[in-house]
């Protein structure tokens, strides 16, 4: 719990410059929840902007939504990839559900280095290899069964794993550090943009915990879910409309007051 407060807590202190290539719809959902956590937002798209800014963030958030536009810009940050760069944080949306998306996906993860890798438990374990059955942004699997592939993933990629769902799962790069965050709030799918968000937090998280970027990554989930478990035990939180505005009241009360993180969330490391 300490560690994880530390790790909250520096997100605000730092404030640190994340630039985020992320899906059509979510931009500024991801700018909101990055504020809110005391993080500053860009929103970066034009290919002819993106090496230049990325070099001076303190990292990219990458959202894999493989719109044409995006898909230019991706391309234009992969030239910087071989220098060194900030922690590139990689979502990748609805992995397996088409050829197109699956292909284009392997290609871009096996050019590139990555920090982290936030996913559903359907996408993650189907980047392991395995059979997750993906459909779209939602997933058919429960995050437990994605522990085993998220262990195999962090290793393959030697990258931070984060796994989404009715819990998180997060494990380190070397995937011998394992740890769930446990916190369900199933309203949260109906507003668009958290996933999103999220992986715009957990790159917050990793910047600003350059000795230990898996507890940073580990801070932004607990820090995430415990907002949406406080968001939805208000009195003013009555369905999705209103639970959009009062994740973020939440979200900036609890960023403030690491502290009181614990009170929300349950936080356990897996052997």
């Amino acid at each position: 719990i300490v560690n994880v407060t530390a790790a909250i807590r520096r997100i605000r202190a730092a404030n640190p410059l994340i630039m985020c290539i992320t899906n059509r719809v979510t931009p500024q959902r991801v700018a909101d929840v990055l504020l809110a956590a005391g993080a500053s937002p860009a929103m970066i798209e034009n290919p002819e902007e993106v090496p230049s800014f990325a070099v001076i963030s303190s990292a990219v958030y990458c959202n894999l939504g493989l719109h044409e536009s995006q898909m230019a810009s991706l391309a234009a940050l992969r030239h910087l990839l071989k220098e060194e760069t900030p922690p590139i944080i990689v979502d990748p949306v609805a992995y397996g559900a088409t050829p197109f998306r699956t292909t284009q996906m392997n290609e871009y993860l096996s050019h590139n280095k990555v920090a982290a890798i936030k996913g559903n438990a359907a996408e993650i374990i189907s980047l392991s290899g395995e059979d997750g059955g993906g459909k779209g942004v939602d997933s058919a699997a429960v995050t437990s069964t994605a522990i085993e592939p998220a262990r195999v993933l962090a290793k393959q990629r030697a990258a931070i794993i984060s796994v989404t769902g009715d819990t998180d799962i997060i494990v380190s790069a070397d995937g011998k550090r394992t740890c769930r965050v446990v916190g369900d709030a199933p309203m949260m799918a109906k507003v668009t943009g958290t996933g999103c968000a999220l992986g715009g937090i957990v790159a917050a998280g990793i910047s600003t915990s350059a000795d230990d970027p898996y507890m940073g990554a580990v801070g932004a989930h607990a820090l995430f879910t415990a907002a949406a478990m406080k968001a939805l035990e208000m009195d003013e939180t009555k369905g999705p409309g209103s639970l959009s505005i009062t994740f973020l009241d939440a979200l900036a009360e609890l960023a403030e007051n690491p502290e009181d993180v614990h009170q929300h969330v349950d936080i356990e490391e897996l052997m």
